[in-house]
């Protein structure tokens, strides 16, 4: 089994390459659950119902006109397109690229570290996880 190391993960949010300002991440899909339970049963019947998701980003805070509270703070409360590429850029590495809502950008202020950042998305529709071309 090859294994490939995390540093290769490229984060791309609105067409923003944000993964020089990234020290973790996190890409979730799931599904939800129906209650299908009758009369007459001792355990509860569950049926899979919508897909869902999340995905989240984070690290060290930056400075820099392209950091993440310049770009990704005023995009709270939108729509926008998300590309996370865990094995890096190139043709034929997977990507996971979807819409999602932003819906929380935080930042930590530990007294004896780096400043540090959040975001938090809930994804919206379908996923593509079409092979980068």
């Amino acid at each position: 089994m090859a294994r490939k190391h995390s540093k290769y993960t490229v984060i791309i949010i609105d067409s923003h390459d944000v993964s020089s300002d990234c020290t973790d991440s996190s890409v979730e899909e799931s599904s939800g659950t129906e209650d299908n339970t009758t009369y007459g049963k001792d355990k509860i019947v569950k049926d899979p119902t919508l897909g869902t998701g999340a995905f989240s980003c984070g690290g060290k805070y930056s400075t820099s006109a392209t950091g993440p509270r310049a770009v990704l703070k005023p995009l709270v409360g939108t729509k926008v397109n998300v590309k996370y590429r865990p094995e890096g850029t190139g043709s034929g590495l997977p990507q996971d690229s979807f819409d999602a809502v932003i819906t929380k950008y935080t930042e930590t202020a530990p007294v004896a570290g780096y400043r540090l950042w959040t975001l938090e998305t809930e994804p919206s529709d379908a996923w593509d996880d079409t092979p980068q071309p």
